[in-house]
């Protein structure tokens, strides 16, 4: 890949990084602001407790999207970035400038949602 295309993507994920750290950060401090057990209305606990596993769930998505920009970015350092992790070959560019931080090919990454759904079900 052209350095200017690897630049270009480093640009990109850069970017993302911040926003993902900024969001999750904020995401943490609001979900921590939910937890005041002090509330004697079993409604208002039940809720609270819903708020607090609701934006727990949202951190874990934006976790696993921020360690997959800073795979990307490491990759990008190393000379593996648009490698497949699964196969090796390379990952089209078409599906790099929609998800830079793709980890896989279009095809092992319908391979990999197949297996997730087998085992979840």
């Amino acid at each position: 890949m052209k350095k200017e295309r690897l630049a270009s993507f480093k640009k990109r994920l850069l970017e993302k990084h911040e926003q993902l750290a900024d969001g999750v950060g904020r995401t943490a401090i609001y979900g921590k602001d939910q937890e005041d057990d002090s509330i004697k209305d079993l409604g208002d606990q039940a809720n609270n407790a819903y708020a607090r596993e609701f934006f727990f769930e949202l951190g874990n998505g934006s976790h696993r999207l921020l360690r997959d920009v800073v795979d990307a970015l490491q990759k990008i350092d190393t000379g593996s970035f648009g490698d497949c992790e699964r196969c090796g070959e390379s990952i089209a560019e078409k599906r790099l400038e929609a998800l830079p931080f793709a980890r896989y090919c279009i095809d092992c990454q319908r391979l990999v949602e197949e297996e997730e759904r087998t085992a979840a079900g």
